[in-house]
């Protein structure tokens, strides 16, 4: 009977470590690149050690010029993977409270193996390209995880929207450039209406930005107008913004906020925070918070951390 530990809430199953040949192979050609490095750091292991260990560590997995024990394999794919994975373990598990739905679960996998069908003509093809003897491995392990965590995002976004919307200053902008303040300023009393934008937009050097927030590229939208974000989200309604923006330039522009409700453009919203690492990040970490997510090894601890300081506190 598999055996279970508790992870902030999350029943998390704890699998005996197996040395395989595969990772022996990987630390073999670590070595061969790196062996003053790996040499060092199996010598040194021991002052860095973990708080959990592999039975009989001792034991030397590879002999010679250059010998590994056991602790010091297991100890190099803590330092090189462990944060991942412990991160990856618990966050399945919290996907699999979350999302029951059997039927959105479905239709999420069928979609993300469309998706992965894209990049090598078919599904099986591309889960042998990852290293999977079948396809069906590759969908228990890997897509199956993925569509659920996709829900996840999905369901968050959904109660958290007005939240999330105001904390990055979500916004639709179109904007006219003009050289001299003076210009910028005058037209801008002509625009009364989206008509009059649209004609102001004909006539000038213009761009519509589409979805903007302030966690927007600064390659594509000019940083004083990111910057400028939380005055134009305060429009209640779509309209021109009273006062000429100066760029980052020296240029003055026009700027017209529009689908200023939110709700109506959810969708589209939701598409595009998805794609921001930052809010991928936040919805990780209020989850495992809910969960009560804990680290008791310092040292895998602080390579969390690393990652994201928001996963631990």
């Amino acid at each position: 009977m598999a055996e279970y530990k508790q992870i902030h809430k999350v029943e998390v199953e704890k699998k005996p470590f197996k040395l395989t040949k595969k990772m022996i192979a990987l630390l073999v050609i670590a070595i061969v690149l790196v062996v003053g490095v790996i040499t060092a750091y199996i010598v040194t292991a021991d002052k860095d050690g973990y708080t959990s260990s592999v039975k009989d560590g001792s034991t030397e997995v590879i002999s010679g010029d250059v010998s590994v024990t056991k602790k010091g394999l297991y100890e190099y794919l803590l330092d090189n993977y462990g944060a991942n994975e412990v991160l990856n373990e618990a966050y399945n598990k919290i996907t699999a409270k979350e999302i029951t739905d059997q039927d959105a679960i479905d239709a999420k996998v069928k979609e993300q193996k469309n998706r992965y069908a894209e990049y090598s003509g078919s599904f099986e093809t591309y889960a042998k390209n990852q290293g999977y003897s079948n396809a069906k491995a590759f969908e228990k392990e890997v897509v199956v995880p993925e569509a659920k965590s996709e829900l996840l995002e999905e369901k968050y976004l959904d109660t958290e929207f007005n939240d999330v919307c105001k904390k990055y200053n979500v916004s639709y902008l179109k904007i006219v450039e003009y050289s001299k303040e003076s210009d910028a300023l005058k037209a801008l009393k002509t625009v009364t209406n989206a008509d009059a934008m649209t004609a102001l937009m004909n006539a000038n050097s213009s761009t519509d930005l589409g979805f903007v927030c302030s966690k927007s590229s600064t390659t594509t939208v000019d940083k004083k107008i990111i910057k400028a974000l939380s005055k134009f989200t305060s429009l209640k309604t779509d309209g021109v913004y009273k006062e000429a923006v100066k760029l980052s330039t020296g240029k003055y522009a026009v700027v017209y906020v529009y689908n200023t409700d939110k709700n109506a453009q959810k969708n589209d919203i939701v598409e595009n925070l998805l794609n921001l690492g930052d809010v991928k990040t936040d919805i990780e970490s209020y989850y495992l918070k809910k969960y009560k997510f804990t680290v008791e090894d310092k040292k895998v601890k602080k390579q969390i951390k690393k990652i994201s300081s928001k996963y631990v506190d």
